[in-house]
């Protein structure tokens, strides 16, 4: 699961890079960013919010089962032994565990898409600041060549 992260991480901010520098058959003027730029930034953060809100919402029904597994084992130790192999002997209790297993992992599938939505964002900004900077911000970014320069105005 790292190694896809990471690899969907690279590929972003591969993606953003060769976005921020990519020359077209019309070149636009400068100041000019491409609309899959300009508007993908937006598009992107709105994906980066909407899959962080439904990941604490799976992860919010994972506490809720898990919760009600506890109660269970609470009420009675015997609704919590285990068979031999790991799993609960009752059948309701090794639900609620599946249950709850499951809700983790959708929760924590749709975070990493979240903060990998939130890296490409970040990228699409940075391509669009590298078409058209604002005039009163005075430091200059250029993530391809890893140069970070500052204009001062008279």
């Amino acid at each position: 699961m790292k190694q896809l992260v990471l690899l969907v991480g690279l590929l972003a901010w591969l993606v953003t890079g060769l976005l921020a520098q990519s020359p077209t058959p019309n070149p636009q003027p400068r100041g000019k960013s491409p609309w899959y730029v300009h508007y993908g930034k937006w598009a992107a953060a709105a994906g980066a919010v909407a899959l962080t809100v439904l990941g604490a919402q799976e992860h919010n029904k994972s506490n809720d089962v898990y919760g009600n597994l506890l109660d269970l084992c609470h009420a009675d130790d015997k609704n919590c032994a285990l068979n031999p192999n790991g799993t609960y002997i009752d059948p309701g209790a090794e639900e609620m565990y599946q249950s709850s297993l499951s809700y983790d992992r959708r929760a924590r599938a749709r975070l990493i898409a979240g903060q990998v939505s939130l890296l490409l964002c970040a990228g699409l900004f940075v391509a669009d600041l590298r078409h058209k900077g604002p005039e009163n911000i005075p430091v200059h970014i250029d993530p391809l060549a890893g140069r970070v320069g500052v204009r001062v105005r008279f």
